[in-house]
């Protein structure tokens, strides 16, 4: 890559030259296929965090030139990326969004180009969401362009036209009538008008207007509610099935808006509106009806918003859902891993329902969670149960027995048994196999049958079984797994809709035959195995809590084969499954017992796939799941898995590297015997490659290694602290914007680990982080510049000094806060200031006149000087003034001058006298070869704040103690305030009274004190000391 050899960045990347070329030439493309790539290209494009202004002019006119295209396909993708710019606030495209409302309303108007007209429909949508304020003042002309179009012939015209209206009704104010009672109007006699038409296009464009104005005209629709009702009652019999749909979804919406008029309105009649709704869709719910998904949907969500008035339609609902699935196994429906339209409507109406009702669900779901499975494992059955086991507690031992059934017979062609260790000796013993796996062909589909009596704590019936396999049936309910009493025997007509069902799969369920199989065995063993079906159910597993059940055996017998499969889905899948299961029971997290086997094959299999799967992704999955299972510590710390760890870092794949070098530096801790030597040389290893690293891509690895490293491994890499700080700390200021925030993150990253390291530095690294503010092109290198400046002031005490060295820091992010919109930046200019502290302002202020002065001064000595940095102290002016400041201040701390800028001769005069002052006043530096002692190191103080208090962040209270025995010990020490020494004892007793043993570790400098006090205080005083 010749540009990042050469350090080149930006528009003069040859890497994003040979782009820009690619997406011009396919731009002009006249194959879809061609453009749709270029609009997949521009989405990764706009993703880049250093985008120029060039750049992003010139991103934003490509897609304006796709928006403009002949393609539906192309221009909806164009206008999701344009979208996309809008959320990202850039000026080239925020200006351009007036121009781009105006070229809207000119396509509405014309009569031809449909694609234009849906495309102009489709922006002006994404308009009202990513520019509501631009948009505000032309919403009066969109509504009315909207009339044409939603009166179109074509549906997906006018259904592109509703979400549009429904867009621009939520910039409406509500709380000012004279502004939407207009405009609500005139679309209320657009409804009227459309309706008078008679046209199917007419009553569905009325329905649309009607469903809009109730989801968001607010309390507008209250008057006309009777009307809008009476017009969903009149055309859910229309002959046209679009209309008779819209109808139908418009019951919901009222519901939703008012429940109680919903309810208890009536409408040419005795008859309420939710009693007409109710028995109609429950009636069309249960025909053969095209219809019948809908009408499932729209009685839950009728449910959800009047979830106590329709208690009395929930036994009909389910009625219409068991015979619904009943007639679905009828007619022998494919069990595919995506089933059809009516089924998932089916499974997401028992979900809400669930959500709406409750436990009141529970006796209904006898008849229907068994006749659920027979839809096949999905991703909506999956869903589905899950909401049911969130949803009705008692229901969740059942779910999950009827789900491990399914999922077992589809990894390992058995249902699934809980570990009995008693029992499975014994039948070891016997060289006889399970009675619960041991399945038999029954009927002429084939399917396998569970023998009579297979019943176990899980699943079986007791004793006289001759029905479903713990179906039907629990204890009290009728659901569980253990049966109780005759679990075969069900309630009603259940005989019969067991009959049907097992005659259609072949089962023998409730025939008495002396065999019997329950629903979902029989329909897992219907189920065509494919490689979509075992990620679905590998991926069930990893949803799924099974705390309950003991799957140990299931883990090492079941799923870890799959880590070895030809399909690489099923490979990441299974590492997903297998980790969700170890991670989530306690069993597998203690050092010893029955889980310590199975947890140490399944790091030994992880391990193994990270270091030897052809595929990254696979890898990469592993390595995250090591990363994410801090309980596999215990076995990973063996030697043999930290040397394949070690193995991985030379991976191809970045995040591969990246992640397992997190899990090497935590296993520091558990065995540093074998882990850091290597660790030493990795170190080495990697500010040798920073120091020489040719491009700046490999900078940025580099450095995003180091900062895992040293996050990660942080006692262990504390004696190389300085070391990584003096090869990092010169590239701050001389690389691109991304090198550079990834620099000051390990800065920060440095600062909380080694503190006391950086204190020597500390006068070059504020010149860098002032330098990195003075950056306007980069969001992100600011916040990394702040917290740079926050972890330094808290980790190495250096609070109120840049303040001082740097006046005008304080207006610097005053504005930031008062300028930035970007919430992480404001919230880090927050810590900031908390960090640094409260400065004197009598200080404050001569460190402003300082400045002021020495500005001055420098101006006139020779060299000249290049002008101040202001006098305002609003720091609120915006981003130039901000600017400003802050170059100011750097340009003035490069020249040795205190927040000021000059040169010349005054200016090394002052840089002198200022270095010497602060040498004098800051001490020896700390020792930093004390790091790893137990014992802390001397005090020194570094201007007020003691070196032991590094690391506190200076919000504990032992700080306060620690700051204000060494002001004492000051006055203790000094012979010339001996008329203080008796007011600096009786204030130590008073500190010390409270404390009590807290004390402790400042009598072996405080007794010392108190003896020297006695020595130089006065004739007749000694006496108190004693």
């Amino acid at each position: 890559m010749a540009a990042e050899a050469s350090g080149k960045h930006g528009s003069q990347n040859p890497v994003y030259v040979e782009l820009n070329a690619t997406i011009m030439k396919l731009v002009r493309s006249a194959d879809v296929p061609d453009r749709l790539a270029c609009t997949a290209i521009m989405r990764a494009l706009i993703d880049i965090e250093m985008l120029e202004e060039t750049q992003k002019t010139r991103i934003t006119a490509q897609v304006k030139s796709l928006i403009s295209g002949s393609n539906m396909a192309v221009c909806t993708e164009a206008v999701d990326i344009f979208g996309r710019l809008l959320q990202k606030k850039w000026a080239v495209v925020m200006s351009s969004v007036e121009p781009e409302v105006s070229r809207c309303l000119e396509w509405l108007a014309s009569d031809r180009g449909e694609v234009r007209r849906t495309t102009a429909l489709r922006l002006i949508e994404v308009l009202c969401v990513g520019a509501p304020t631009s948009l505000y003042s032309y919403i009066p002309k969109v509504l009315t362009a909207l009339s044409k179009p939603l009166n179109d012939q074509r549906l997906e015209m006018r259904t592109a036209a509703a979400r549009t209206l429904g867009a621009c009704l939520d910039l409406v104010p509500m709380h000012d009538q004279t502004v939407r009672n207009p405009w609500l109007n005139f679309l209320h006699e657009e409804l009227q008008r459309v309706q008078q038409h008679g046209s199917v296009e007419g009553f569905h464009a009325a329905l649309l207007i009607c469903q809009e104005l109730v989801l968001h005209g607010g309390m507008y629709m209250h008057s006309y509610y009777s009307n809008a009702s009476e017009m969903a009652l009149k055309l859910k019999d229309h002959r046209d099935p679009i209309v008779r749909k819209a109808a139908i979804n418009l019951f919901p919406v009222l519901a939703r808006y008012s429940p109680q008029d919903f309810a208890r309105t009536n409408i040419g009649g005795d008859t309420p509106v939710m009693a007409s709704a109710c028995n109609y869709l429950i009636t069309l719910a249960r025909s053969n009806s095209t219809d019948r998904a809908t009408a499932f949907l729209a009685l839950a969500h009728i449910a959800q918003s009047c979830s106590s008035d329709f208690r009395v339609y929930l036994e009909p609902t389910t009625r219409a859902i068991r015979d619904a699935l009943i007639q679905r196994v009828k007619l022998r429906a494919p069990l595919t891993a995506d089933p059809d339209e009516a089924a998932v409507a089916i499974l997401q109406t028992i979900a809400i329902l669930a959500s709406a009702m409750g436990p009141a669900l529970t006796r209904y779901m006898r008849e229907i969670l068994d006749l659920m499975f027979t839809t096949g494992l999905s991703q909506a059955l999956c869903n589905s149960l899950a909401v049911l086991e969130r949803e009705v507690s008692q229901l969740q031992p059942a779910v999950q027995d009827r789900l491990l059934d399914m999922v077992s017979i589809i990894l390992v062609n058995v249902p699934f048994r809980p570990t009995q260790p008693s029992l499975d000796r014994l039948e070891q013993r016997m060289g006889a196999a399970s009675l619960h796996y041991a399945l038999t062909p029954s009927g002429a589909s084939g399917v396998a049958g569970a023998s009579n009596g297979s019943s176990n704590g899980s699943h079986g019936a007791n004793g006289n079984s001759n029905g479903v396999n713990g179906s039907l049936s629990v204890s009290g309910l009728g659901l569980g797994p253990g049966g109780g009493g005759n679990a075969g025997a069900v309630n009603g007509n259940n005989s019969s809709v067991l009959a049907a069902v097992n005659g259609v799969l072949g089962g023998a369920a409730g025939s008495g035959s002396g065999e019997s199989v329950s629903i979902v065995v029989a329909t897992a063993n219907s189920i065509t195995v494919t490689a979509d079906i075992i990620v679905l159910a590998l991926h069930t597993l990893s949803n799924f809590s099974f705390s309950e059940e003991n799957l140990s055996e299931f883990v090492r017998t079941g799923i870890l084969q799959y880590l070895s499969h030809r399909n690489a889905q099923v490979r990441k899948e299974a590492i997903n499954a297998v980790s969700h299961i170890v991670l989530s029971d306690p069993l597998y997290k203690t050092m010893a017992g029955a889980g310590v086997e199975v947890a140490s094959e399944v790091v030994q299999r992880l391990v193994t796939a990270a270091v030897t799967d052809l595929d990254p992704e696979v890898r990469l999955a592993a390595a995250k799941m090591l990363n994410k299972g801090t309980c596999f510590d215990f076995h990973m710390g063996k030697a043999q898995n930290i040397q394949c760890l070690f193995l991985l870092l030379n991976d191809e794949v970045f995040e591969v590297r990246l992640t397992i070098l997190s899990v090497i530096g935590r296993l520091a801790n558990m065995n540093p015997a074998h882990v850091m030597p290597s660790l030493r040389r990795m170190v080495v290893q990697l500010l040798t490659e920073l120091e020489f690293a040719q491009t700046n891509n490999e900078r940025e690895e580099c450095i995003q290694l180091t900062m895992v490293l040293v996050c990660s491994a942080e006692n262990w890499v504390r004696p190389y602290v300085g070391d990584i700080f003096r090869t990092i700390l010169p590239r701050i200021d001389d690389g691109p914007p991304q090198l550079a925030s990834k620099l000051l993150d390990t800065v920060a990253a440095l600062a909380r680990v080694g503190g006391s390291d950086l204190v020597p530095h500390i006068d070059k690294l504020l010149s860098s982080i002032m330098n990195a503010l003075s950056d306007t092109t980069n969001t992100q290198k600011h916040i990394s510049a702040l917290k740079a400046l926050s972890n330094c002031a808290s980790f190495c005490g250096m609070v109120i000094t840049p303040y001082i060295e740097y006046p005008r820091l304080f207006d610097i992010l005053a504005g930031m806060l008062k300028s930035q919109s970007d919430k992480e930046l404001r919230l880090e200019v927050v810590r900031v200031i908390g960090a640094l502290g409260a400065i004197d302002p009598h200080k404050y202020k001569d460190a402003l006149a300082n400045m002021s002065s020495t500005y001055q001064g420098g101006g006139a000595g020779s060299g000249g000087g290049n002008g101040g940095a202001g006098s305002s102290t609003d720091g609120a002016d915006g981003n130039d003034t901000n600017d400003r400041q802050i170059k100011a201040a750097s340009a003035g701390r490069k020249d040795g001058i205190g927040g000021g800028i000059g040169g010349g001769i005054g200016g090394k005069r002052t840089r002198k006298h200022h270095h010497a002052k602060k040498l004098k006043n800051r001490g020896p530096a700390p020792n930093v070869m004390t790091v790893f002692n137990d014992e802390k190191p001397s005090e020194k103080i570094v201007g007020d704040i003691p070196i032991e208090s590094y690391g506190t962040a200076f919000s504990g209270s032992g700080y306060y103690t620690q700051v204000s025995v060494n002001t004492l010990l000051r006055i203790l020490d000094n012979p010339l305030d001996v008329d203080s020494h008796q007011l600096a004892v009786q204030a130590l007793i008073s500190m010390f009274a409270p404390l009590q043993t807290g004390c402790e570790p400042f009598l072996s400098r405080v007794v010392p004190a108190i003896l020297r006090a006695m020595d130089v205080a006065p004739p007749g005083k000694a006496g108190f000391y004693i």
